[in-house]
């Protein structure tokens, strides 16, 4: 139910439950948490997700086993499962860029949306499918979310439920880019072979600012700069930089 394939040093996750389109069951969190935790151990330097069949990912599968009585039972589940799955994936360190075609959907906006880089095909729509079920949204999107589309825009699309389709989602600031259905894969792959080419180091250490950037003030951030900054300046990557940038040729970057 998960397909991975390392290309180079990118890595291909691919969703593949295509009969429920990609909803996720505890074997396919679990999956994933298991993929994310490993990857910057493993050496990738990106991640393309994607999804198999018509769809990006539909969100948790309604109909995986459930508690018999909610409460206290689905709170420490929710702890336990799919929020371990959001903080696997938002803190990993290596870049994901996800390809997204079909729909998005639940637990699928955050696997889609929360990427580094969230490529969309231009048939591809993104539903929010919490408050007609009378729930809460979840998966972190309630944090994200307003971050990049601010709160009215992010109220008007949790709370009246309505689809988005791809290109009102890039128009928002929701999405990096929209491609015509048949490029998705060439455009995601692009994406993902510029940030490998990139240093890991530095990437992974920008990606931890910007988390912290709507939590904190202007002295901490600048504290911050000074202390994340030397730890890049002491990596192979960062003398390379500067010997190509002398030499006036590419840097080739290792991630170390």
């Amino acid at each position: 139910m998960l397909l991975t394939e390392r290309q180079g040093d990118v890595l291909h996750v691919t969703l593949n439950r295509p009969e429920s389109y990609n909803a996720v069951n505890p074997e396919l969190r679990d999956a994933l948490v298991e993929v994310f935790d490993a990857v910057e151990a493993d050496g990738v330097r990106a991640v393309i997700l994607k999804g198999s069949g018509r769809g990006f990912c539909a969100g948790a599968d309604l109909k995986a086993p459930r508690p018999a009585k909610p409460g206290v039972a689905t709170t420490q589940g929710m702890r336990l499962s799919t929020q371990k799955l959001v903080r696997s994936f938002l803190d990993c360190p290596i870049p994901i860029v996800s390809a997204v075609h079909g729909t998005a959907a639940g637990i699928g906006l955050t696997l889609a949306l929360g990427a580094d880089i969230c490529i969309a095909a231009d048939t591809a729509k993104f539903v929010p499918a919490y408050a007609q079920k009378a729930i809460i949204p979840d998966g972190g999107v309630a944090f994200f979310l307003p971050r990049m589309i601010g709160i009215a825009q992010t109220k008007n699309f949790l709370m009246r439920g309505k689809p988005m389709l791809a290109p009102d989602a890039l128009r928002i600031g929701m999405i990096a880019e929209v491609v015509p259905a048949d490029e998705l894969e060439a455009a995601a792959n692009t994406a993902a072979e510029e940030l490998a080419a990139m240093p890991t180091v530095t990437l992974a250490l920008t990606k931890q600012m910007l988390a912290q950037s709507f939590e904190t003030d202007l002295v901490t951030t600048l504290f911050t700069e000074r202390a994340t900054q030397g730890l890049s300046a002491i990596t192979d990557d960062a003398a390379e930089g500067t010997r190509a940038f002398i030499e006036g040729r590419q840097p080739t970057y290792q991630g170390r």
